[in-house]
C-alpha cells in the first residue's frame, strides 16, 4: 500500500467508526487478530472492545468529533494525532451520571501497523488521562 492509501485507511477509522459509529468499518479495515495497546490503562483489547469502547462514548458524547491534526507514515506504520471534542450530555459514562454536560477536548496520538492484507494488525494509543479525568471531574 502507498503511504496516502494508508492515510486514508486511517481516516475511515477516525470519520467513519469515531465520527459517524458505525463499527462495521472495522471488519473492512482491521485484521481478524488485531490488538490495540491501551497506554493509559496498561492494558491491550481487540476489535470487538474497540466497538464497544466506541459505541459506550457516543452514547455518553453523542456530539463526539475526533479531529485528523496530523499523520506520518513510514513503511507499514502510521502515527497520528487526533483531537477529540465532545459533550457529555449522554448516558453515564466512567462513573459519572447521565448527562453531566461537561466539556471533553482531548489530544490522542496513535500508532498502527498495517499488514500484508491491507489491514491494520495493531494500534498503539496514548491519550492525556489527566486531561480527561480533570475535564469530566473524574477522581483525581
Amino acid at each position: 500500500m502507498t503511504p496516502d492509501e494508508i492515510r486514508a485507511r486511517a481516516r475511515r477509522i477516525t470519520d467513519e467508526l469515531i465520527n459517524q459509529g458505525d463499527v462495521a468499518v472495522l471488519d473492512e479495515l482491521v485484521d481478524p487478530g488485531y490488538v490495540q495497546y491501551l497506554a493509559a490503562e496498561d492494558r491491550t483489547t481487540g476489535a470487538a472492545e474497540l466497538a464497544e469502547f466506541v459505541t459506550g462514548i457516543r452514547r455518553a458524547f453523542p456530539d463526539l468529533r475526533a479531529y485528523t491534526e496530523q499523520q506520518v507514515v513510514e513503511g507499514d506504520t502510521l502515527a497520528q494525532r487526533l483531537t477529540l471534542t465532545g459533550t457529555h450530555s449522554g448516558a453515564a459514562f466512567a462513573g459519572l451520571p447521565p448527562a453531566t454536560g461537561a466539556r471533553l477536548r482531548v489530544q490522542v496520538v496513535d500508532i498502527y501497523r498495517i499488514g500484508p492484507g491491507g489491514r491494520f494488525t495493531q494500534r498503539w494509543t496514548l491519550w492525556d488521562e489527566h486531561a480527561v479525568r480533570r475535564q469530566l471531574g473524574i477522581g483525581s
